[in-house]
């Protein structure tokens, strides 16, 4: 139990990171959503429904160690197969 609540502060902490750092290859709005999606992601999973660009966004956004060490792209990807019907 120590480790998981260890995981889940050093997540949370790169994800307030990237909300600090910035692409200017995505459109603002685009990198807000996204960035959205990775804060609704921290937990462990996805709760609300987004756009589909805002999936793409946060899973360009991810720092390569959360892309390493969680499961954050494959959940991601998983939501965005949803919104696009297919589940």
């Amino acid at each position: 139990m120590r480790c998981r609540v260890a995981t889940a502060f050093a997540v949370g902490g790169m994800l307030l990171a990237l909300i600090g750092c910035g692409s200017t290859a995505q459109p603002q709005a685009e990198r807000a959503c996204g960035k959205a999606v990775l804060i609704d992601w921290a937990d462990g999973r996805i709760d609300e429904t987004y756009p589909g660009p805002c999936y793409l966004a946060a899973i360009e956004e991810l720092p390569e160690d959360v892309r390493a060490y969680t499961s954050a792209q494959d959940d991601i990807s998983r939501e965005l197969q949803a919104s696009r019907g297919g589940r």
